[in-house]
């Protein structure tokens, strides 16, 4: 029984040293490639979108030509100012956006744009034909 008791011991030690041969054998694995750095996004070469346009009713408070921005009222009290360019339309009105400083308390629509907080009209539709204050 000796052949028998070394054949089980030489067996049962195969049975251990087998696996971790067989794992020294296997390459090993490579590490896991780290990820790619993030990176912000690419700037866009077009302009930044503005929000979609809107629009207010209210009546025109004042125009201030230097900064270019005019201030209506709404019908609730709340006064808003509002940017304007060049290119902003002035309907109703043929002396332009400037010429409103004279059309205090008229009544007007406002279209405008809205981007990072700054409101800009793009039109300005004079309803009223009231006097200066």
């Amino acid at each position: 029984m000796s052949k028998m008791t070394s054949f089980s011991a030489l067996a049962a030690a195969a049975l251990f040293v087998a696996p971790a041969l067989a794992g020294a054998q296997a390459p090993s694995p490579s590490p896991s490639p780290s990820p790619a750095p993030t990176q912000a996004p690419a700037p866009s070469t077009a302009e930044p979108r503005a929000d979609k346009a809107m629009s207010a009713k209210g009546e025109l408070v004042k125009v201030d030509a230097d900064a270019k921005t005019f201030t209506i009222k709404s019908a609730d009290g709340v006064e808003t100012e509002y940017a304007y360019t060049a290119a902003t339309d002035v309907a109703g009105f043929r002396e332009g956006v400037a010429g409103l400083a004279t059309k205090s308390g008229s009544k007007v629509t406002v279209h405008f744009t809205t981007d990072m907080g700054k409101k800009t009209a793009t039109k300005i539709e004079v309803a009223g034909d009231k006097k200066s204050s």
